[in-house]
């Protein structure tokens, strides 16, 4: 036994002999077990598959050729310069941004529309370059890898089991949600480094956290008013440090820098995301107010008033304000034909049905109804109403639920709801929102441009409006300036 531990340690001394190396952008000593031959194969892999699962706008879109010109412009200043870059734009609503190990950067669209000025752009740039350079990933990969072989090696002695997808797993989460507060921070510290050599203002790092900050307060007052639970921290940036205390950690760190100024180029910024979506692509459908529509599946359909609204990947989810009533749309695309009544009776089980109430045609539609009683999310004891649509070789199923005694309260609504589904035409229903630059006036508010334009972003449209032009919804702009409105 004595000689097995001895094998054991000298094994893990090894690993750890072998995997030192001097981190280009800190100079300082690191545990890797990768070569960089290995992390740049390691970023090629995982980027194609990014390219199969995410929406990436073209390469030759103007928004793509503006992000990668800024993006190359930081990535000759950085600490790795002589890696080949490549910057994309996931053309969604998400507010994030993420690397890949190598010199994959990807930036969402919905945080990119939150850009005020072209330093702002880089600084966010800059971060994610900050994590090549200091080889984040490697390190997360690195000490996943230990993790592993060492549950290997120590297995042969103690009954520990472990899984054979654990190490892509732990990478995948590293790469995707950000690397601990340690690597974030280095990260904004470098971002300030390459702000500065490549000539931009490094104060532009504070004003792009305070709009993360305006933006997660504004989540969280909508899930609040929804009556939904609010997470301490949560959203893309779910694993960074709190918003708050990387303004103040950035500000300490940009002390040094105080009175000097550099680039801003704020039109350059706000021309760049002028008519582009504000939220979801037409391929993803979009909350327009109390509406969804979806132009490329030619559906919409719409709420009575305090329902909450929220379009998801996998389905369209909506509940009405501070109450346990909820709705929920998804999408069967077919293999065989199929009635509505067949699909009604697949997707529940008999005995809790109790029978189609309704098999007829809307909206031009093939139509089936039902009544069910069984568990549904957030509600065990359910009474749900369930509607399939036919539309050639997809059916859409709708269903709205709540608790039993009280679904009589509520069936008005849901038929309401129901009612409202139909197709969608672009010319008279109009399309999704999206930006339009617009210079301030005299007399103009948030709350005034808000109800200009029906509350087109929902209850909260003012806030979301200041945000979008980095502001707080007391703030205004001065007569003339050029902001962000959606319409």
């Amino acid at each position: 036994m004595i000689k097995q531990i001895y094998n054991l340690s000298l094994i893990l001394a090894v690993l750890t002999i072998t995997g030192c190396a001097t981190n280009p952008a800190t100079n300082s000593s690191d545990f890797v077990m990768m070569s960089e031959k290995q992390e740049l194969a390691l970023g090629q892999q995982a980027a194609a598959e990014i390219a199969k699962q995410l929406p990436l706008l073209d390469e030759k879109d103007p928004l793509v050729v503006y992000i990668d010109r800024i993006g190359q412009k930081l990535a000759a200043v950085s600490d790795r310069p002589e890696l080949f870059y490549r910057f994309h734009v996931v053309d969604d609503a998400t507010i994030n941004a993420f690397a890949l190990p190598g010199g994959y950067i990807y930036m969402h669209r919905g945080l990119l529309n939150h850009m005020n000025n072209e330093a702002e752009l880089a600084a966010v740039l800059g971060h994610e370059i900050g994590h090549v350079t200091a080889r984040h990933s490697v390190k997360q990969y690195s000490k996943a890898q230990a993790y592993q072989q060492g549950m290997a090696v120590a297995s042969i002695f103690l009954p520990i089991p472990y899984g054979s997808n654990l190490l892509t797993d732990l990478v995948a989460m590293a790469v995707i949600k950000g690397y601990g507060r340690e690597a974030e921070s280095q990260s904004d510290e470098l971002a300030i480094r390459y702000l500065s050599r490549a000539g931009y203002d490094p104060q532009a790092v504070t004003g792009i956290l305070k709009t993360l900050k305006r933006l997660s307060d504004i989540k969280n007052k909508e899930k609040t008013d929804a009556g939904d639970k609010v997470e301490e921290y949560h959203g893309a940036f779910a694993s960074h440090p709190e918003t708050e205390k990387r303004i103040q950690d950035v500000i300490a760190q940009n002390s040094h820098t105080q009175g000097r100024h550099g680039l801003v180029n704020r039109e350059a910024m706000l021309k760049a995301v002028d008519g582009y979506p504000y939220g979801d692509s037409p391929e993803q459908g979009a909350v327009i107010g109390r509406r969804f529509i979806h132009p490329d599946l030619g559906i919409q359909l719409t709420f009575p008033d305090e329902w909450v609204i929220t379009n998801t990947p996998s389905s369209l989810q909506a509940r009405l304000r501070k109450q346990k009533v909820f709705f929920m749309m998804q999408l069967k695309e077919l293999s065989k034909r199929q009635t509505p009544e067949e699909i009604l009776r697949d997707t529940f089980p008999d005995r809790k049905m109790f029978g189609i109430i309704n098999n007829d045609t809307q909206a031009g539609m093939a139509h089936a109804q039902a009544l069910i009683r069984m568990s549904a999310p957030h509600v065990s004891q359910a009474m749900i109403e369930s509607h399939v649509f036919l539309k050639g070789r997809q059916a859409f199923l709708l269903s709205m639920w709540c608790e039993r005694d009280l679904f009589k309260q509520y069936r008005d609504q849901f038929a309401t709801i129901a009612r409202s589904f139909g197709p969608y035409s672009k010319q008279h229903d109009g399309g999704v929102p999206r930006i339009k630059l617009y210079k301030w006036q005299a007399g103009d508010s948030w709350q005034r441009l808000s109800s200009r334009n029906h509350l087109i972003l929902g209850r909260f449209t003012a806030e979301k409006l200041a945000a979008l032009n980095g502001m707080d919804v007391k703030a205004q702009p001065a007569v003339g300036q050029l902001i962000k409105d959606v319409q």
